[in-house]
């Protein structure tokens, strides 16, 4: 800014010198697929954060199992330590949680927090087992925890539910969130073996050595809960929440979707009803150009729907080290809004009872098909179709609840049945 004055009568305009940027002091701890690229966005991108932001980011020390490993060439290796206490210790005024789990995770969070400094993480199993007592001692002790990075990667829908959207009401959050396996749908959608798509996956840096959290649904589900607290203000760890992932067979997933002429998707979502808020992650076959056949490949969408405003749609890079680091570094720079404080009277969390049609596939052998449509009817499930592909059989039911289905499913592993079963949302 500034100012204007007058000497022996001529005009003249005093600027002040420019303000130095602030120094952000950041203790990092992991440094693997996503914290290696933190290091090198800030690296990269130090020019711009300080224009922009008025922030000079210094690394101070970063927390590694194993110094010896080879890290990005931006990283100073004096700043490098295996020694947690000595990391705890260090003076910073944000410490970059960005290793995943709870151990030593959550001792990292509640010592950063509890000495007063901020907290940035994008450890979605920490914020959906520990969110609200961290964010309760981010509150007493006048520092903020945030964790935009947890849920979707690259797309701010946290940000958006803390902001506007969250004033408005929400009735239902619904999306794609886990970009492992939409990648690995896609793949089969577009005819590949399920061993390529996932070693595909793996290549791209798209999915873990170990994939189980993303293919039997955990992770998808640790986000689900994150959202709804969020959205909601249920406890991440109070929200039912009905599991299903795409495992055991998800090349027959994909398979049944195409029969009906849809695509397969993970698909997570928490519903206001008058009972209560539901919540479950479960395969369903969704019309291929909705808002969640059309997120293909490893990105995510969210999908919030308020009673005031409709619906909102937020699509974006959901896996890999980059989008997440970006979000991470977004954290860092710029911080995010505020957290819900306990509600005086807590929602209600409940089974879900809704109605929806269901795909029960098996083995195409009249055996097979014989029982499986025998028990559905014992069941009082009604088949309003039945349709033959290759070796399998497919039966779509009525409108009808999990609980039921659950049931036909206990009494056709007494059979040594199988099915594979999806949610169906297009027409048949």
């Amino acid at each position: 800014m500034s100012t204007l004055l007058e000497i022996d009568g001529a005009p003249v305009r005093l600027t002040p010198p420019p303000r130095e940027p602030r120094t952000l002091r950041v203790a990092l701890a992991g440094c693997g697929t996503v914290g290696g690229e933190l290091v090198r966005l800030l690296h990269q991108g130090a020019g711009e954060i300080r224009a922009r932001h008025g922030v000079r980011v210094r690394l101070v020390r970063v927390l590694v199992a194993h110094a010896g490993r080879p890290r990005p060439s931006e990283l100073d290796p004096a700043l490098l330590t295996t020694d947690l206490d000595a990391f705890l210790a260090e003076d910073a005024d944000v410490v970059v949680e960005a290793i995943g789990g709870l151990d030593p995770a959550l001792r990292i969070a509640r010592t950063t927090l509890g000495r007063g400094r901020r907290l940035v993480t994008a450890n979605k199993a920490l914020i959906a087992a520990h969110g609200p007592e961290l964010a309760e001692l981010a509150r007493r002790h006048r520092t903020r925890i945030d964790f935009e990075s947890a849920v979707a990667g690259g797309i701010p829908v946290i940000r958006a539910l803390r902001d506007s959207l969250g004033l408005t009401g929400i009735a239902r959050i619904r999306g794609v969130l886990n970009g492992t396996t939409n990648f690995i749908l896609t793949r089969l959608d577009e005819g590949w073996r399920y061993a390529d798509a996932l070693a595909d996956a793996q290549a791209r840096g798209f999915a873990e050595a170990n994939p189980a959290r993303d293919l039997s649904g955990e992770d998808a589900a640790d986000k689900l809960r994150i959202l709804g607290w969020l959205a909601f203000g249920i406890r991440p760890d109070a929200l039912v929440l009905r599991r299903r992932g795409i495992d055991p067979d998800p090349e027959r997933l994909a398979a049944d979707a195409r029969l009906l002429g849809g695509a397969p998707r993970l698909v997570a979502e928490a519903v206001q009803t008058e009972a209560g808020v539901v919540a479950a992650v479960e395969p369903v076959i969704v019309p291929s150009a909705g808002a969640l056949g059309r997120t293909r490949g490893e990105e995510n969408v969210v999908v919030i729907e308020s009673r005031a405003n409709g619906g909102v749609a937020l699509s974006g890079p959901g896996a890999g080290g980059s989008p997440t680091a970006s979000s991470l570094l977004a954290d860092l720079v710029r911080g995010a809004g505020r957290l819900p404080r306990p509600a005086p009277v807590a929602p209600l969390s409940v089974a879900d009872t809704r109605e929806h049609r269901w795909a029960l596939s098996v083995a195409r052998t009249q055996a097979a098909g014989g029982i499986l449509e025998r028990t559905l009817s014992r069941a009082g499930i009604v088949s309003t179709a039945v349709l033959a592909d290759g070796d399998r059989r497919v039966a779509v039911t009525g409108p009808v609840g999990w609980q039921r289905v659950d049931l036909a499913l206990r009494a056709l592993s007494a059979e040594r049945l199988a099915p594979v079963v999806s949610r169906v949302e297009v027409p048949v």
